[in-house]
């Protein structure tokens, strides 16, 4: 079966990140942004077939990495933790830098 287009996935999924809800249409910056993940990743036996594959905004797609997760749901919890995490840090280092 051919890989589908990348832009029949982020069609489906309305060019929302899956993860995080990012609308891939807000901005010009969003729309570069949106990308498409393997959900099972490659490494463990993912396929390219369209059920393995949602959109994704660059920064979640690089949080998820090739970790494995048995649902949306429970990667979502992880991601939008470890974003919460990384704003944090963000914030610190901001303050430290700028004031």
């Amino acid at each position: 079966m051919a890989n589908p287009p990348i832009g029949t996935i982020q069609k489906r999924d309305n060019y929302l990140c899956q993860y995080c809800g990012k609308d891939g249409l807000e901005s010009l910056d969003n729309w570069h942004d949106s990308t498409v993940d393997h959900f099972r990743p490659r490494k463990y036996g993912g396929t390219d077939d369209s059920e393995n594959l949602v959109t994704s905004c660059g920064h979640c797609n690089s949080i998820k990495g090739d970790r494995l997760f048995g649902s949306i749901e429970e990667c979502k919890v992880y991601i939008l933790k470890r974003r919460a995490e990384l704003q944090i840090t963000f914030e610190a280092v901001k303050k430290a830098v700028r004031g």
